[in-house]
């Protein structure tokens, strides 16, 4: 089988960055003042009497170092 490869020109590269950079809707999340400190974040969650939403993974979600 064999596959034809199309070169990347000007044209051919805005349209593969536009599939995948994220939408708009896709960032909402980035609108979230996100507190990065749990020590802190459970402190502002007690004086505000909320709940506390807690991510936590391999790797930073904020992409901090």
């Amino acid at each position: 089988m064999s596959t034809q490869l199309t070169p990347l020109g000007h044209a051919t590269f805005d349209e593969l960055r536009a599939l995948v950079r994220p939408h708009p809707e896709e960032l909402r999340w980035l609108e979230i003042p996100w507190v990065t400190d749990l020590w802190e974040g459970r402190a502002q969650a007690a004086r505000q009497n909320r709940p506390i939403f807690l991510w936590a993974m391999n790797g930073n979600p904020l992409g901090c170092v």
